[in-house]
């Protein structure tokens, strides 16, 4: 073997990778919410409503209904989530009679602390004379012989249901049958509230934007439009009553909503409550990027169309509500706007702005040994702020240049930075930048035409 010397002696080669990327918020992911104990999953993440019944989910489920017809819109993104309030109550039903010889049962299960399964099997063969009261009793009771101190489970037996109700209501469990018997009912937890609810979600997924929460009575659809004003959501809900569709009325939902002037909620009028045109016009709109959708003028699948005349639609208008209704053959979305007043599309691009700045400016700093706080690093900050709005204008958000009657050029945005020298000495040691400010133009969007124009019989020349 022979003895060499090393080259790192006279060339040091040392590679370091600045390359990381920063995770930046999904403002395309819809998440459906609502009472369930058909998962022990807090959040899941299907492609299609089919896999809904294969969970246990029924077609007459609120939650399925709402998926329906977010997976029915094309386009639409690959993904819809599901979001899991809590219950503390499952109820079991035996929906034929009592059959001699069949055997019944029931696995109820949740998770330990550390994730483990723990599951109870309750199982009875009935006999000749027994009836539902007697099959569930047995069943019940051996739930709560199986389910050792402490306590995790309360159960009894009421109008020949077997009911398992959980001792905190904060533990998750579900309840499975065997195919003699079918679930009848889960109760959402009454002291758990929708704060407290979509805090259990957020900690467990946090990557949605959308919501669609399929309890659409007032006392929840306003705790739901409270919470999301003070988060980087955006809520849709229908208002079935018809007082919205009446200018006469302010005391309905829809009037709340505006009264409280809500930016991140959209709220649509529509007649039958088992459709869910805020979830379809979501997963349609969640298909484009931010900044290239408006929310008006959309067609969508699955939802019925709602003859309203213009007397009803100017009333709902009049609250910032939202209609889908039949032009000739077509039948479209009509107006596109949250309950404040503003544009749905400039809400979620504005938020897709915000979320863009900070990671691309986080990454820039991060992935550099300094920024100095020179014109050469201030300059950095500038070209990467104008490079996320070169994006804003393509994706279709921010206006493009543009020129007047006498070719002035309009600009789409305009960024300002402060020169280093004219930072006090003060300022640089607190090693914060300050003073960087853009103002972009909105590109808009069009959704009427007025055009006139007349008919002649004289001789039209050219200019």
């Amino acid at each position: 073997m022979n003895n060499m010397a090393n080259l790192d002696r006279i060339i040091n080669a040392q590679i370091s990778l600045n390359t990381t990327g920063i995770s930046s918020a999904g403002f395309s992911t819809l998440m459906i919410v609502g009472p369930h104990a058909n998962s022990l999953s807090r959040v899941l993440t299907i492609t299609d409503v089919d896999e809904l019944m294969d969970m246990g989910f029924t077609s007459t489920d609120a939650i399925y209904q709402a998926a329906s017809d977010a997976f029915a819109q094309t386009p639409r993104p690959s993904v819809v989530k599901i979001g899991r309030f809590q219950c503390d109550t499952v109820k079991v039903k035996m929906p034929m009679a009592v059959v001699e010889g069949a055997e019944y049962g029931v696995s109820v299960q949740r998770l330990d602390g550390n994730g483990n399964l723990i599951e109870i099997k309750a199982n009875y063969t009935a006999q000749s004379s027994d009836t539902v009261d007697k099959v569930m009793t047995e069943l019940s009771n051996k739930i709560d012989e199986l389910d050792t101190a402490p306590k995790f489970y309360a159960v009894s037996v009421m109008e020949d249901e077997l009911v398992v109700k959980s001792t905190d209501s904060k533990t998750s469990f579900v309840v499975v049958p065997n195919g003699k018997l079918e679930v009848s009912s889960q109760e959402p937890a009454a002291n758990i509230d929708v704060s407290s609810n979509m805090a259990m979600i957020c900690d467990a997924d946090n990557d949605f934007y959308g919501i669609c929460y399929v309890d659409r009575t007032e006392d929840a659809v306003l705790a739901m439009a409270e919470w999301t004003e003070a988060h980087i959501k955006l809520y849709g809900v229908t208002v079935t009553a018809p007082g919205a569709k009446n200018a006469e009325i302010t005391n309905d939902i829809g009037s709340k909503l505006q009264a409280a002037n809500y930016y991140r909620t959209h709220w649509w009028y529509h007649e039958k409550d088992n459709e869910y045109p805020e979830a379809g016009i979501a997963t349609r709109c969640f298909a484009i990027d931010p900044g290239g959708e408006t929310w008006a003028n959309k067609k969508l699948s699955s939802i019925t169309v709602d003859n309203l005349n213009e007397t009803e639609y100017n009333a709902i208008k009049a609250k910032n509500g939202n209609t889908f209704e039949k032009f000739r053959n077509v039948t479209i979305t009509q107006n596109g706007k949250v309950a404040a007043g503003e544009w749905i599309d400039v809400i979620r691009f504005r938020d897709w702005l915000v979320d863009t700045i900070q990671t691309e400016e986080f990454s820039m700093l991060i992935n550099r040994d300094k920024l100095p706080f020179l014109d050469s690093g201030i300059g950095l900050v500038e070209s990467t702020l104008n490079a996320v709005l070169v994006l804003g204008q393509k994706r279709g958000g921010i206006a493009e240049n543009e020129l007047d009657d006498d070719n002035n050029v309009i600009l789409g945005f305009k960024i300002s930075v402060p020169k280093a020298a004219n930072i006090s000495a003060n300022v640089k040691a607190q090693r914060v930048l300050r003073d960087v400010q853009f103002t972009a133009r909105l590109a808009g969007a069009i959704h009427a035409m007025e055009i006139k124009g007349s008919l002649t019989y004289e001789n039209i020349k050219s200019a």
